[in-house]
């Protein structure tokens, strides 16, 4: 149920993403959540490096740098294992079998108990947290273990009043989702 849910709403966001309109659902979201107190008060911030169908990311990287917060972003592993590691302006990235961009230099590990927020990705969010992510399970097993802040941006292509993709039990709600 899931997987055939997931294939329908990248349709779906594929389609909204060229809308007139999407642009400015995507800064009213980046405006939203730098107004909340999880984002001011962090001192080390969880971002992915966005895809096409994922909310821009690129702007948030620059925000939180331009407010004196280290970024970190997410590196996979074997075992679908995932880790935190420092970027900067220099940094270098590598293009993985996901299609996902990862930092190449591995030497700025952050664990998660330094880490104050993280943006959690997804592909479908309900407002008391449910999400739908990408299909590999990454962060519900990473958010597992992780005792800090989580909110997620969910763009109206995004939103849903309850989790029509079904649910499991392994499945780990964000703490907040701000919507346009």
């Amino acid at each position: 149920m899931k997987k055939t849910f997931r294939n329908k709403q990248i349709e779906i966001i594929r389609r909204h993403v060229g809308e007139s309109g999407y642009l400015a659902e995507e800064f009213k979201l980046y405006a939203k959540l730098r107004a909340e107190d999880s984002w001011k008060n962090a001192r080390i911030i969880a971002l992915t490096i966005s895809t096409g169908i994922e909310i821009d990311t690129k702007p948030l990287i620059s925000l939180a740098w331009a407010d004196k917060k280290k970024v970190v972003v997410p590196k996979t592993f074997p075992g679908r294992k995932m880790e935190f590691f420092e970027i900067v302006p220099e940094s270098e990235y590598e293009l993985t079998s996901f299609g996902l961009l990862e930092p190449k230099d591995e030497t700025k590990f952050v664990s998660g108990d330094q880490i104050d927020l993280i943006v959690v990705p997804g592909v479908a969010f309900t407002l008391e947290g449910q999400r739908l992510g990408y299909g590999g399970g990454f962060y519900d097993r990473y958010l597992s273990g992780y005792r800090g802040n989580t909110i997620a941006l969910a763009d109206s292509s995004r939103l849903y009043e309850r989790p029509e993709w079904g649910e499991d039990k392994f499945d780990i709600a964000v703490q907040k989702v701000l919507k346009p």
